[in-house]
């Protein structure tokens, strides 16, 4: 992993930046040591690689995404548009999460598994 990005995404972080991963985006963040002690996901075919390398990490391969605050992982490539719908709803309000999920036809919500 190059270290200037690793050092950028602290960086971010550091000033209260929100990141994100889709699939296994959650290797780039675990680089940067921001998920030490922190729960998180990742497509399940990458589940093991992640948790063996970086065994700090609590990786849950069984869930779509994970919200640990400011620092967000999820699964494969559609569970990153739940991660999506997640935020918005987060940030907006479940009504608006509705619409953006009606608009991409999309379920507003779906379990993990």
């Amino acid at each position: 992993m190059p270290g200037a990005i690793v050092e950028s995404l602290r960086e971010a972080h550091g000033r209260g930046a929100r990141l994100l991963s889709i699939c296994s985006g959650s290797f780039v963040l675990a680089a940067t040591g921001l998920l030490d002690g922190k729960r998180a996901t990742t497509h399940w075919r990458y589940a093991t690689a992640l948790q063996d390398r970086y065994p700090d990490v609590h990786v849950d391969p069984d869930v779509l995404y994970v919200d640990e605050g400011l620092i967000l992982t999820s699964a494969g490539s559609a569970a990153g548009l739940d991660l999506c719908l997640h935020l918005v709803r987060r940030d907006f309000g479940a009504a608006v999460a509705n619409n953006v999920a009606r608009r991409l036809v999309i379920p507003p919500h779906r379990d993990g598994g």
